[in-house]
């Protein structure tokens, strides 16, 4: 059982303080089902929703696939607003249990659709539809399952512990990636036909199986205080928005990098390499789900790395390896060998991305009090994610079919790194606070 003495503002006070197994365990493997699901959607898009659903195997299907991309990111922020709110008045481990089903029966059924073939326009709004209910289902996901985790850490590991869950993003893109890597195997027509729904369908099962967890756990005992204490915000947002906005305004800088860079990699330039440059799209895949298993154990060491020698210091070197590799990272693909693409992935992902990613958990955490947090965390979050995150492989693509180059599409890289370092070095430094949370008067922001 966890053992934690509170502090009267939701604050834990600075004694040792470990959450149990099982909230670890689903916290990460809650994330891991719902990373699943909503990364399936960017590697269809990629390879087969443009002409399954569009109609078209050209540059027009291909961008409209990505808008659809692009949508479920738009849907985040209602999420965002949705469950933040829900997460700071009914409690954390209740808002995950109804984004897991949400996200769950969404991608099952788009593993059901019927296709343009056979539908016609009903099919794109069909999906559509579906990649919506995802977007609002993954915009509570990721506040509420660090939270589980960071509310419990002891001083000094707060970046560590709000890694691990985070890790789940990885292993997800993982499981995605291995289980579409497989079907992609199957000859074309048997993959266009019915391959590509198989995981989308596996998904129903994943999510029972993440809902059982998930059922059994206790909540933070930061809101567990809040709630015996009556100290819950009855209108959260609208408190986050008044005392904090700027707070706000910071998480959302700090994520862009992250957004631009990743999605950059494993959509646009997975359409780049099997489109363009005529690479085998299985061989991006398990390129993709290589570089995503060292996440499991990148993310994690970044984030105790943050803890040593600071959030700031980390995640700058990331932003620094991320300009500098952003260019490289396209011509490691142009050589169109299986070890130099193995090499580009492995770099970009668990190196340059994740020294940003890792950290990041414990850094946006920080910034609020514990009433507001979890409204704070996710709606910056996500407004971040739905500006930035879906449309990067939208831009890319665009950028990419307007000149002919990927330069555009680096420099676009670039200056997203410019924009989180900006909102992390105009920040001071909180890692090595001794309070679990600083005092919101002494952030700054």
């Amino acid at each position: 059982m966890t053992t934690v003495v509170v502090a009267g503002d939701g604050r834990m006070d600075p004694q040792y303080v470990k959450p149990d197994r099982r909230t670890m365990a689903a916290s990460t493997v809650g994330t891991v089902m719902e990373w699943y699901d909503f990364n399936l959607y960017g590697l269809a898009s990629a390879l087969v929703f443009g002409p399954l659903f569009f109609g078209s195997s050209g540059a027009g299907a291909v961008l409209a696939s990505f808008a659809t991309f692009a949508v479920g990111f738009a849907a985040r922020p209602i999420g965002g607003l949705l469950f933040g709110h829900l997460g700071d008045r009914v409690g954390r481990k209740y808002v995950l249990l109804v984004t897991m089903l949400a996200m769950g029966v969404a991608t099952t059924l788009i593993g059901l659709l019927p296709t343009y073939a056979t539908v016609g326009l009903w099919a794109p709004i069909l999906l559509i539809v579906l990649r919506i209910c995802q977007g609002i289902a993954v915009g509570g996901e990721f506040a509420g399952a660090t939270l589980l985790t960071v509310e419990s850490a002891p001083p000094g590991k707060r970046g560590l512990y709000g890694a691990i869950p985070a890790m789940g993003t990885g292993a997800g893109f993982v499981l995605a990636s291995a289980v579409f890597g497989l079907v992609a195997m199957l000859p074309k027509a048997d993959f266009e036909s019915w391959g590509w729904r198989v995981p989308f369908l596996l998904s129903a099962v994943l999510v029972l199986f993440g809902f059982w967890v998930r059922s059994g756990i206790r909540e933070t005992p930061v809101f567990a205080e809040l709630e015996d204490n009556g100290g819950r915000e009855r209108f959260p947002l609208i408190a986050t928005v008044r005392n904090q906005p700027l707070a706000v305004v910071r998480v959302l800088g700090i994520t862009v990098s992250g957004f631009v860079w990743g999605y950059m990699i494993q959509a646009f330039g997975l359409s780049y390499a099997t489109g363009t440059l005529k690479i085998e799209s299985s061989t991006m895949l398990w390129s993709i789900a290589l570089a995503s298993a060292l996440e499991i154990v990148a993310i994690p060491f970044w984030g105790w790395l943050s803890d040593r020698i600071g959030r700031r210091v980390v995640i700058g070197m990331g932003l620094v390896c991320t300009v500098a590799y952003a260019y490289p990272f396209f011509m490691l693909l142009e050589t169109r060998s299986t070890p130099m693409i193995m090499l580009a992935m492995v770099l970009a992902i668990p190196i340059c991305k994740d020294m940003v990613f890792g950290p990041q958990a414990a850094l946006v955490a920080e910034l609020f009090e514990a009433r507001i947090r979890y409204s704070g965390v996710s709606v910056g979050r996500e407004f971040g994610g739905a500006v930035f995150g879906g449309t990067a492989p939208f831009i890319g693509a665009a950028l990419h079919s307007a000149t002919g180059s990927v330069t555009p599409v680096a420099i676009y890289v670039m200056v997203g790194c410019v924009l989180t370092g900006l909102a992390v070095f105009t920040g001071r430094e909180t890692a090595h606070d001794q309070e679990t949370y600083p005092e919101p008067e002494r952030i700054g922001w």
